[in-house]
């Protein structure tokens, strides 16, 4: 089909080179219906658009992903922080806990700030106990009291030795 063209284009060129007028003639070439035309392929624009729209979609999961892990690493960092400044105000209070069960100071508070004497052996009551449901003082001193006072302090004395 070409070269029925070719052949014409090259006819046509010669008529001019002469210096005649040249006719153009056309002549009708017989149609083969066995050959199949040649249709021009479309682009392929869907695929390129659905490879662009997954392209772009993976960059930001990407990018999200970068920032999720970003938040998380300064959230870590800060927790971190926070724990080395609790750690310290724990080793404080510890040792102040050391320091206020520790029996020299606590002696020396009683002794310099609440102003209290150790007793003499004269002082000290010691109680027996023989039966741990009863329980007895070696020297009773209730004599020296009211009778009505001493009862009531008598009293109020076994509910508190009960309930110790």
């Amino acid at each position: 089909m070409r070269m029925a063209y070719a052949a014409q284009a090259a006819e046509r060129s010669f008529d001019y080179e002469i210096g005649h007028a040249a006719t153009p003639e056309l002549t009708a070439l017989p149609e083969n219906k066995d050959v199949k035309r040649h249709v021009p392929r479309k682009a392929p624009y869907f695929k390129y658009i659905t490879l662009c729209a997954c392209v772009f979609a993976g960059l930001m999961c990407i990018l999200t992903s970068y920032n999720r892990v970003n938040e998380l690493t300064t959230q870590a960092a800060a927790l971190e922080e926070q724990l080395i400044e609790l750690e310290s105000t724990a080793n404080a209070l510890n040792a102040k806990k050391e320091q206020r069960f520790n029996l020299a100071y606590v002696e020396h508070v009683a002794v310099e700030e609440l102003g209290m004497v150790k007793l003499d052996k004269n002082q000290i009551t010691y109680v027996a106990i023989s039966n741990p449901e009863k329980i007895t003082v070696a020297a009773k001193d209730t004599e020296s009291t009211p009778g009505l006072v001493a009862g009531i302090v008598k009293s109020f004395n076994a509910v508190v030795e009960y309930l110790n």
